[in-house]
């Protein structure tokens, strides 16, 4: 986002500096064995051979031909590696890296069912834990916390705003943990406009199963360029030397909500369509979208029309992907 924080913006949907969110879609898996690091270095896209315990990284599970299966997040500790995945997809990738375990040393379970996520997220996410006295871990490390009989994880970073934090473990160790704080619940609508703000793109809408990871801008953040190989390494390497992408996602601004669908047009021909979108809350108004334009309608500034209404592309820049 440029010209205003995800923090600015997060006030001004919200209208509070803090909320707090369960995630309990997400998945959640344990790898275990002596051959961890080495099968899932070889696996994700970043570089997960380079974690030390109590770091995490974002990375991507592709198929051999280059697609994202899945978006997740790599946190390694002393004996396991955790995998937190998107939403619903859990089961999906445990059995994609099921397929590759041959004579490995690994073990990989899906924990999706008994174990939840909570997020607090915002600018006063650090001051609303340190009223809790609850653990607020740099962004991007993790801090192993006794409660009862179980092992929370307390993790860095929002899934919305790098200000936040987050929680995993036991659905029942994490049930009323934050009570104490009596943070306002996200809503829905906050949510999705949140994400769109912050170009956080949705797999089942901005990211479909043939999606490219340069397709969806996530290239520069989830894809290490000098590790090793990796499953669909060969593919995004092809894409990414010779720059032949036919689409790409990109953020809208609109004088009025758009919706999720509209075909985007420039000088009266079909260029791409609306992938998520969302209404934004006075003074600003109007709407904010993501959408799949092709790759010479995606530079900033480029106007469009969605379903009538009139647009422009407000970021990324094509440099970015």
């Amino acid at each position: 986002m440029r010209g205003r924080s995800i923090g600015e913006a997060f006030e001004r949907i919200c209208g509070a500096p803090v909320a707090r969110r369960d995630l309990e879609a997400r998945g959640a898996l344990r790898v275990t064995g002596a051959d961890r690091v080495r099968f899932l270095d070889g696996m994700l896209t970043n570089d997960v051979a380079a974690l030390r315990p109590g770091e995490s990284c974002y990375a991507l599970l592709l198929d051999r031909k280059g697609h994202i299966q899945s978006d997740l997040f790599a946190i390694a500790l002393e004996q396991e590696i955790l995998l937190d995945t998107a939403a619903g997809r859990g089961s999906l990738v445990t059995a994609a890296l099921a397929k590759f375990v041959i004579a490995d040393q690994v073990e990989i379970e899906n924990r999706s069912v008994d174990w939840g996520q909570l997020a607090v997220e915002g600018p006063g996410a650090a001051r609303a834990l340190e009223q809790l006295g609850a653990p607020r871990p740099p962004r991007g490390r993790v801090e192993l916390v006794r409660r009862g009989d179980a092992t929370l994880c307390w993790w860095g970073g929002g899934e919305l705003t790098p200000e936040g934090f987050r929680v995993l473990g036991p659905r029942a160790a994490l049930a009323r943990l934050l009570d104490g704080a009596r943070l306002p619940e996200l809503s829905p609508a906050a949510v999705e406009a949140i994400r769109i703000e912050a170009f956080i793109p949705a797999l089942g809408s901005d990211v479909g199963e043939r999606s490219f990871p340069q397709e969806a801008r996530l290239d520069g953040v989830a894809v290490s360029t000098t590790k090793g190989c990796f499953l669909g390494q060969e593919i995004v390497t092809r894409i990414r030397s010779r720059g032949a992408l036919r689409r790409l996602l990109v953020q809208l601004r609109a004088e009025r909500p758009l919706a999720v669908g509209a075909p985007l047009e420039a000088e009266g021909r079909r260029v791409g369509e609306v992938t998520s979108a969302a209404a934004l809350p006075d003074p600003d108004g109007g709407g904010v979208a993501l959408g799949l334009v092709r790759a010479e309608r995606a530079a900033p500034g480029t106007s469009l029309r969605a379903g009538g209404v009139a647009a422009r592309v407000s970021y990324p820049p094509l440099s970015d992907g």
